[in-house]
């Protein structure tokens, strides 16, 4: 039986290709509806072209260095050890390459899905403009991601700086390096660089590393930076100015107590990020901040019509949750029975070694939410791995409610984000912390330590 024909151009129109509006493009264009998605940047988004995969492969030649130049511990000698930043850059290329995103218009045209290049802007609540053409939907998925937040820092803009989208161009290693911000992407690539031989320097202005983790986690890579590093690391401090001294760039950090002056070859901004808004979503009824996009739990904005995924509409910022977001949005734009979001157990990564992954509440938020709770802690020295691997620093810490039950859970260890999903899952089905300490565990693991640290919440 022939569809009716639809008063709009398309069904749904996504406007963005990453996670966030790919995977709904493709759910949506199964059931058998008009689908249309917009782009004006890399076809993929930003995770497979300038965020997770080609800083994850660069983080991964960098640990492939730094191994080989400690192998004489191990017995193994590699006394001409070196690299070459044209070299790991093929390596990164070809690591972005194997993810398809460079064919990926054909992709979606294969599917019957209309790849429209361009930037979207509503010119109506069901019309956009792309270019000089206009296209109508019945519903909408918003899902253009982020950019990063330039900070109001004097000279900054004069003196210059670089991006993750820069650095993971670069050829040529900076012999120094300042990186403002001290979240995930300021420590992956304040450590990426160090360990290739960049004198390293980073500011944060809240009081630790990684402030939206638990306090232990900050401590420890702060402590990883300085000790096995050399990264200069500035806490509760804000850079006032920059510079520039010849080739040279200036960078002024107040940390309450002194005002340093740091001269570098180059400054790395990693100081958060804005949502992309800008869009005309006030001419399609779509209330938004600078920040995000409102929506409600089942992914809908104020537009009855329109619904919005991944970075843009938060709380999270990982490739999972836009793609676990993109797949809430496509059922419920086409379902009566909707499902709503839940954010109580959403692994959380960084990528640093060793490696830090979280899921469910930090320490600080379950004792804000709980009257009383438990934690159970494990550090990794205890365990046969941390011995066969000559890799002491990490813990496992986790956070149950008086009786038992697992609602949060921090870790360092070399291989934390495989770790995590165990207590992931725990948090996730509500187990109690006996019942991971009841689960036998492979000698000799990591995880271990998981099991060491539940068994220690009575």
């Amino acid at each position: 039986m022939p569809r009716a024909r639809s008063v709009y151009d398309y069904d749904l129109i996504v406007i963005g290709s990453g996670s966030g509006g790919g995977v709904a493009a493709h759910i949506v264009n199964r059931k058998g509806k008009k689908v249309a998605i917009v782009e004006d940047d890399t076809i993929g988004g930003e995770c497979p072209n300038y965020g997770c995969v080609p800083t994850k492969a660069l983080l991964q030649a960098a640990e492939v260095y730094e191994e080989a130049k400690e192998g004489k511990k191990f017995g193994v000698r590699a006394p001409t050890v070196s690299f070459n930043m044209t070299s790991i850059k093929k390596w990164k290329d070809l690591a972005v390459y194997r993810t398809g995103t460079s064919i990926g218009d054909k992709a979606y045209e294969a599917e019957g899905i209309h790849v429209i290049k361009g930037r979207a802007h509503f010119v109506g609540k069901h019309e956009i403009s792309v270019g000089r053409k206009r296209y109508t939907a019945a519903k909408f998925l918003v899902a253009t991601g982020n950019r990063n937040f330039v900070p109001p820092i004097p000279g900054l803009e004069d003196a210059g700086y670089i991006t993750h989208r820069e650095a993971i161009e670069l050829t040529r290693l900076p012999k120094s390096l300042f990186v403002i911000g001290g979240g995930a992407i300021g420590c992956e690539f304040a450590q990426f660089f160090s360990a290739l031989g960049s004198k390293v320097h980073i500011a944060e202005r809240s009081p630790r590393l990684l402030s939206k983790e638990d306090a232990e986690i900050g401590a420890s890579v702060a402590t990883v930076f300085g000790d096995r590093y050399n990264i200069s690391v500035y806490t509760g401090a804000s850079v006032t100015k920059v510079g520039k001294a010849g080739n040279k760039k200036v960078v002024h950090v107040d940390d309450g107590n002194t005002t340093h002056v740091i001269k570098v070859d180059e400054v790395l901004l990693a100081a958060g990020m804005l949502a992309n808004v800008d869009l005309g979503l006030e001419n399609a009824g779509v209330k938004y901040t600078p920040r995000n996009i409102i929506v409600n739990n089942e992914m809908r904005t104020t537009a009855k019509h329109v619904w919005a995924a991944g970075d843009v509409a938060g709380p999270y910022m990982f490739t999972h949750m836009a793609t676990y977001q993109s797949r809430l949005a496509a059922h419920n734009m086409f379902h009566r029975t909707k499902v709503v979001a839940r954010y109580h157990a959403v692994p959380r990564c960084v990528f640093v070694f060793p490696e830090i992954a979280s899921a469910g509440l930090t320490e600080a938020e379950a004792r804000e939410k709980y009257k009383d709770i438990k934690i159970g802690l494990a550090p990794i020295s205890i365990i046969g791995r941390s011995n066969t691997s000559d890799e002491r620093t990490g813990f496992v810490k986790v956070m149950a409610t008086a009786k038992g039950r697992i609602i949060g859970a921090s870790i360092i260890a070399p291989r934390a984000g495989e770790m995590i999903h165990e207590l992931t899952l725990a948090i996730n089905v509500g187990l109690k912390a006996e019942d991971v300490a009841a689960t036998i565990h492979a000698f000799p693991t990591w995880s271990e330590a998981v099991r060491i640290a539940c068994a220690k919440i009575e």
